[in-house]
């Protein structure tokens, strides 16, 4: 997590948007194995269990609100992300930190999905 601390911020959203096509679609497909009780799906680098997730710490300092800097084709590909997770949100007319938002909800989602969980400090 060091590492990810001192990436620019345009740099980290882009490897979010790096990692996967559609964390919906691979939530999806996650929370079905798991479903069928042949086991559960697991991160390769994270391994964890439904009664032991491997949890990730991460800090959060709300208190110096700012608009950190987005290349612009981070921007369209954030955008053109949240349309593949959401395909009936009008992901133009949102502002960049709504549409933020909806592509962290599907990852955390995805994550959980393989037994994995955030807390926010």
């Amino acid at each position: 997590m060091t590492v990810v601390d001192e990436l620019s911020f345009n740099d980290q959203l882009a490897t979010i948007l790096d990692a996967e096509d559609s964390y919906t679609e691979k939530a999806r497909e996650n929370e079905a194995d798991n479903k069928q009780g042949s086991g559960f799906a697991t991160h390769t680098d994270f391994q964890g269990t439904p009664e032991d997730p491997y949890t990730a710490f991460v800090n959060v300092d709300e208190s110096n609100p700012h608009r950190p800097e987005v290349s612009t084709t981070t921007e369209r590909r954030l955008r053109r992300a949240v349309k593949a997770e959401k395909g009936a949100i009008p992901v133009e007319k949102l502002d960049f930190g709504d549409n933020l938002g909806i592509l962290l909800d599907a990852a955390e989602r995805y994550y959980e999905s393989l037994q994995c969980e955030v807390v926010y400090n």
